[in-house]
């Protein structure tokens, strides 16, 4: 709910929602092919500058959601780098009881690697996030011909999921105003209260809409209403000029 809200108060709201999941794809493939990690580098800091500079979204709120996924990078980053052994190996090595967790340059240099590739991969994907509301790159996809029932099913299950959080709010609620959540053990009950009946209500809301879908003439496809923005020719330019210098930077290094 928190990057719906930024999305649709971005600086790049008015912004074709085409071009800007072409560039922020063509940017994740272009990191994904060259395999530089002066690239990835060079994506993670512009993609920082041009959510934060040009989107409008706080840093503070940036570098909160950028840490989300850090934690799983480190630990992924760190089996990659460490190699387990009954002898001390490599260029480093630590002793753990009966074993060794060993470190090579190669294998430091490749976790290093894959770890800003992937924070160059996530900030190209909430650039897209912090700018583009779902409806729109839905609608996006719809035009590159993916499966009708498959961008229907996205756009019900998107919506379905603020019905389960908003039920899930309103069970909360009513149980704080009865005291349910004074002490561990009465807090343990409402949650596992709340956790048995959410399913069955968000269900029953969930079977509520589709009626109300089916009164107002629902025959099996869902049109949304989306304002069209023009592609604008300094946008393709500098797209183009930004996919030209990593390329460039990933051959020069």
């Amino acid at each position: 709910m928190e990057i719906d809200y930024y999305a649709y108060n971005s600086g790049m709201r008015k912004w074709n929602s085409g071009i800007k999941m072409l560039f922020s794809m063509v940017t994740l493939i272009l990191v994904i092919v060259l395999n530089s990690i002066y690239v990835s580098l060079f994506t993670v800091a512009t993609m920082a500058v041009i959510t934060v500079a040009v989107g409008k979204t706080g840093w503070r709120v940036y570098l909160r959601f950028m840490t989300v996924p850090l934690a799983f990078m480190i630990i992924s980053g760190f089996t990659i780098a460490a190699e387990f052994s009954f002898n001390p190996v490599g260029e480093m090595n630590v002793h753990i009881i009966f074993f060794y967790i060993c470190f090579t340059v190669k294998s430091v240099m490749t976790a290093v690697n894959v770890f800003f590739k992937a924070m160059a991969g996530m900030s190209c994907l909430y650039m897209l996030a912090f700018s583009t509301p779902v409806n729109e790159i839905i609608v996006v996809m719809e035009r590159l011909h993916l499966p009708g029932i498959l961008c229907e099913l996205m756009n019900l299950i998107y919506r379905y999921i603020f019905i389960l959080l908003d039920t899930a709010h309103t069970m909360q609620t009513a149980a704080k105003a009865r005291l349910g959540y004074e002490g561990f053990i009465r807090s343990c009950r409402s949650f596992s209260q709340i956790a048995g009946n959410l399913f069955i209500i968000s269900l029953k809301r969930a079977n509520a809409y589709y009626d109300a879908m089916l009164s107002r003439g629902y025959e099996g496809e869902i049109k949304f209403l989306n304002e069209e923005y023009p592609v604008k020719l300094w946008q393709v330019t500098a797209s183009a000029v930004y996919f030209m210098i990593l390329i460039l930077i990933a051959f020069i290094r």
